[in-house]
C-alpha cells in the first residue's frame, strides 16, 4: 500500500570524484580468518561439540567474540573428533585467550580443551604451477 500523501521520489546523485578522503587514514588491510582463529584440540574419549565450545568462550570472555566453530566429523566418520577451530569476530581475541604461551588448556564442562594458534596447512610456495605453459611454469632462473 502506497502512502499517496508522501512527496514524490527524487533520486539523489552522489559524485565520487567530490568526495573527500582523510589523507592520515591508515591504509586498509584486510583480516582473514586465520589470523581470528585458533586450532583447538580435544582428549581421546572428550569430544566437545561445536555449541559447548561456542558458550564457553562468549561466557568466558565476553557474548557476542565468537564468529564461529568448526569440529570437523572425522575421516569415516568413525569415532569422535579430536580438534576443532574458534574463529572470533576481532583479531585482539586469539593473543587475549593464549595470554603470550604457545599452549593452553581450558576446562569446558569437565572435559579438556587445548588451543594454540592457527596456522593453515595452505602455503605458498616459491615454485609456481602455470596452467598455460607447457611445462608447468616452473622457472627457477627469472626471467630467461
Amino acid at each position: 500500500m502506497l502512502n499517496t500523501n508522501a512527496p514524490p521520489f527524487t533520486p539523489v546523485s552522489i559524485r565520487v570524484k567530490d568526495a573527500t578522503l582523510n589523507e592520515h587514514a591508515q591504509p586498509f588491510e584486510p583480516v582473514y580468518r586465520d589470523q581470528r582463529s585458533l586450532f583447538l584440540t580435544f582428549s581421546n574419549g572428550f569430544p566437545l561439540t561445536e555449541r559447548q565450545i561456542f558458550d564457553f568462550f562468549n561466557r568466558s570472555y565476553a557474548p557476542g567474540i565468537v564468529e564461529r566453530v568448526i569440529v570437523p566429523r572425522p575421516r569415516g566418520g568413525r569415532g569422535p573428533s579430536l580438534h576443532g577451530r574458534v574463529v572470533f569476530k576481532n583479531t585482539v581475541i586469539p593473543a587475549l585467550v593464549m595470554r603470550n604461551c604457545e599452549k593452553v588448556c581450558f576446562s569446558v564442562d569437565g572435559r579438556p580443551l587445548y588451543c594454540r594458534p592457527f596456522v593453515c596447512k595452505k602455503s605458498t610456495t616459491a615454485v609456481t604451477t602455470s596452467t598455460t605453459l607447457s611445462d608447468g611454469g616452473n622457472h627457477s632462473g627469472g626471467d630467461e
